[in-house]
């Protein structure tokens, strides 16, 4: 081993630690980013084609579904959320790039005019870079992302309060539009038992052909709302499909029944459970959480990074000289630059808190409309069961009563079953639209079931 081969051995080990160093510094994962990948795959589980292929033959064996099944459906194939899981994981893979060190940078030259068998020694010289951030900097970097990617995963789960909302609502229109269709079953029986007691009248000289012409005239309409609500069938039908992650026009079974109502809950304890979980205001958070990262790091830009140097330069006469380290800095001279930076990073802070007190109002506003909503249907519900419904049903039934005896004339029996017909659609607006108060009313707080 001649003289030169230290100087080698010494450049070659400097080299080895540089890329150890940074092997280490893209490895190094603590606990906290571990425990959020988990998080991630265990919120964002997508269900396989299989499930898929088992959720279409359930569907379609079942004669009726429940609305936590179609909400359940939804969550794991509604395509809209995919995009958004696949944007949490892109931005948790952004934490190794931005905690890495960069490429350490390997130059070898020579001196050409130390080149030809009359030069003397052959001279060359190896040059290893490494640039090292000022010490905090990765650190503050990588959390930044974790914040940016749990704000992203909140945002996820507030895409999911948001669809479970809209299956819901979906599912509840689609039980009213069956629930219509059966109103207007029980209207043409009821309409068509009019039109028979009008010709046996007519024809014993009791009646006169007015009657007949009117029922025969009600009857038709009661047969084109049968066209009207079948648009609106397959219309409602369409949506709740697509919701789920079903084509259009896949065959539904009908819902199986409305959902068991809630009592009237307490406003101020509701408000403030979504003021604390819902996801939106979480995601408003992390956001925050980001941005004052992000200052941080735009004021830790005017700390200077290092470069640490290795060579062995073989044009030095003596062995001792060849092998070379040294470390250099750079210069935070571009003051205005650094500046700005920072004044972006302080705009960002604060639009990131005008926009979670913004998020902070729209819950207010969403649980105060959805609450006092609530409250009135609860109360239409009441007057529809306890008075009005009886008293439809007693009109009518006095009607038909007082036209056989010949105590009232037709237009008197059919105006009560058009009074009848209209309160039973109503009462059951008034029980989907109360559950679609519900829902709402649970999306603001911020759950998905």
């Amino acid at each position: 081993m001649n003289a030169s081969t230290p100087g080698v051995w010494l450049c070659l080990a400097s080299a080895l630690f540089l890329l150890t160093t940074q092997g280490c510094a893209v490895s190094k994962t603590n606990s906290s980013v571990e425990r959020f990948a988990n998080e991630v795959v265990n919120s964002t589980r997508r269900a396989n084609t299989t499930q898929d292929l088992k959720t279409e033959s359930y569907l379609t064996a079942s004669k009726t579904f429940e609305m936590e099944t179609a909400v359940s459906i939804a969550l794991d194939n509604n395509p809209n959320l995919t995009s958004i899981r696949r944007g949490i994981a892109a931005a948790l893979e952004k934490y190794p790039q931005v905690t890495a060190f960069d490429d350490p940078m390997v130059g070898v030259g020579f001196f050409p005019s130390t080149v030809g068998p009359d030069r003397g020694d052959f001279a060359y010289k190896i040059d290893l870079k490494q640039r090292i951030p000022y010490p905090g900097k990765l650190r503050l970097k990588g959390e930044k992302t974790i914040a940016e990617a749990t704000a992203a995963l909140s945002d996820f789960g507030s895409a999911q309060v948001k669809l479970a909302s809209l299956v819901k609502s979906a599912y509840l229109e689609l039980f009213f539009t069956h629930r219509a269709i059966e109103i207007n079953e029980e209207n043409k029986k009821l309409l068509q038992e009019f039109k028979t007691i009008t010709e046996v009248r007519y024809s014993a000289g009791k009646g006169n052909l007015q009657d007949v012409t009117q029922a025969d005239l009600d009857l038709a309409k009661a047969e084109h709302r049968d066209i009207v609500f079948e648009r609106k069938l397959k219309v409602a039908k369409s949506r709740l499909n697509t919701l789920m992650g079903c084509p259009a026009g896949f065959p539904l079974p009908a819902p199986a029944r409305l959902p068991f109502m809630l009592p009237l809950p307490d406003k101020e304890i509701l408000l403030k459970k979504a003021l604390d979980e819902n996801p939106s205001i979480k995601a408003a958070r992390f956001k925050i959480k980001a941005r004052d990262l992000s200052l941080k790091l735009a004021h830790a830009q005017s700390y200077p990074d290092f470069t640490l140097t290795g060579s062995y330069n073989r044009a030095w006469s003596k062995d001792e000289l060849r092998p070379f380290i040294g470390i250099s800095i750079n210069i935070p001279l571009r003051s205005a630059r650094l500046r700005a930076e920072r004044n972006i990073a302080e705009i960002k802070l604060a639009q990131a808190n005008s926009d979670l007190t913004a998020k902070e109002n729209d819950i207010r506003f969403e649980v105060e409309n959805a609450w006092q909503r609530l409250k009135e249907f609860h109360h239409s519900k009441k007057i529809f069961s306890e008075v009005i419904i009886p008293q439809t049903e007693l009109n009518l039934k006095a009607a038909r009563a007082g036209y056989r005896n010949g105590g009232n004339d037709f237009l008197t029996l059919v105006t009560a079953e058009q009074t009848r017909v209209n309160t039973k659609l109503k009462y059951e607006r008034v029980l989907v639209d109360l559950r679609i108060m519900e829902a709402r009313l649970l999306k603001a707080v911020g759950v998905n079931k």
